[in-house]
Parts: C-alpha cells; sequence; structure tokens
C-alpha cells in the first residue's frame, strides 16, 4: 500500500533551517528556526525554496514548559491562525510523549500522540504518530543524522489520508518534537557531563 504522503526533511545546524521536499525532490517548504529572537516563532514554516514564500504554519515553543502552540494559515483568511497545541506528557525530558488534538477536513476531532520507537523507521532516532481511538499508527518520523551538528536528513511517511490539514500538523508537529529534543540535548551538553547528559540519553516509552 502507497504512503498517503511522503516527506524529505533537511537540516542545516549553522544555519538553524530545515527543508521539506518530496521524495522526488520537489521542494515544498523552507522552515526558519529561531530560537532568541523576541516575538518570533521558533519554527516558521514558508511555501518554497527560502524565506520569501508565504507563510503556512508558525509553532510557538512555550516558556517555562515543554509544551508548543501550532499555528496553521487559513487559506480563506490568510491574516489568521488556527491553533492546535501540542502537548509533552509528563515532565522528565526521558519520556519523549508529544499529543495534539485537531479537527480533521470531514469535522471529526481526533487525538494524536508522538512516541519514540524502535520498531519502525529506518533511522537511529524514530518516532510514530498513534491515533489514540484506534491505535492505529498513521505516520513514522525516520531520522537519519538529524539530531547531529553536521547536515542532517530525515524522513515522515504518513499512511493515511486524513487531508492535507492534518498532513501539515503531522510535519510541524513532528518538526517540533525533534527541534525540541534537539535544544534539549545541546541544552545539557552545554551545561557539561553529569546529570543532564545522562538525560539526554535516555529514552523512556520507546516501543
Amino acid at each position: 500500500m502507497n504512503p498517503a504522503a511522503q516527506y524529505h526533511i533537511t537540516h542545516n545546524f549553522k544555519r538553524e533551517k530545515y527543508d521539506v521536499s518530496t521524495t522526488n525532490k520537489t521542494h515544498l517548504y523552507h522552515i526558519d528556526s529561531s530560537t532568541f529572537t523576541i516575538g518570533k516563532p521558533d519554527l516558521t514554516f514558508h511555501h518554497g525554496p527560502d524565506s520569501n514564500g508565504p507563510v503556512v504554519g508558525v509553532c510557538k515553543f512555550r516558556h517555562f514548559s515543554s509544551d508548543c502552540e501550532i499555528g496553521l494559515r487559513q487559506p480563506e483568511r490568510p491574516n489568521e491562525m488556527n491553533w492546535v497545541y501540542l502537548h509533552k506528557e509528563g515532565f522528565l525530558f526521558m519520556k519523549r510523549v508529544y499529543w495534539f488534538r485537531m479537527e480533521l477536513d470531514d469535522g471529526t476531532k481526533q487525538t494524536f500522540t508522538w512516541k519514540q520507537t524502535r520498531s519502525l523507521g529506518s533511522g537511529s532516532e524514530n518516532h510514530k504518530l498513534v491515533e489514540e481511538t484506534s491505535q492505529t499508527v498513521v505516520a513514522v518520523l525516520s531520522s537519519g543524522g538529524i539530531f547531529s551538528k553536521k547536515p542532517g536528513y530525515g524522513y515522515l511517511d504518513i499512511s493515511s489520508n486524513l487531508g492535507p490539514r492534518f498532513y501539515l500538523t503531522a510535519l510541524i508537529s513532528g518538526i517540533a518534537v525533534v527541534e525540541r529534543i534537539r535544544r534539549a540535548t545541546r541544552s545539557g551538553a552545554g551545561a557539561g557531563a553529569g546529570g543532564s547528559s545522562a538525560a539526554a540519553g535516555g529514552g523512556g516509552g520507546i516501543c
């Protein structure tokens, strides 16, 4: 069975940016990553190859919390955002479980959870997106060096045909989870060896 959507994700560590294309190398999105700029989202998704493209979505990392706010641009109301909240389950860094609830294109509301996995994907740091009611895996994010200090890459394979809004939300939330973990890992490494680095190496809830 062919996937409903597939994305190739590249990460340039030095320039703090991501790029997303189809598997046949058609460029879809350019993502700017911002850490300290006041008033600017942590992740800004532009349609096209660079920052000059229209903004289709943003992600804001909440301060003093591991939660995120995901904004989707409304095509019919381009000056408005539709917000989805990505919540981290628990307070431990080792438990990398994030969930969000959204309204799909057919009007139904469903809850989805990102969890680490070793049984799915082709990279070293993989996550699966599970629809909570049926416990169906609807997407897999495979990383192959996306956490590295060198340019990295990853793949997002979406298996369920849940519509364009879901595809974009899955993409934004998946990259948000990766970027959250990457920043926490970098912060832990910067703090020196010891408890922080030990926590960064953990991975609770892997299946």
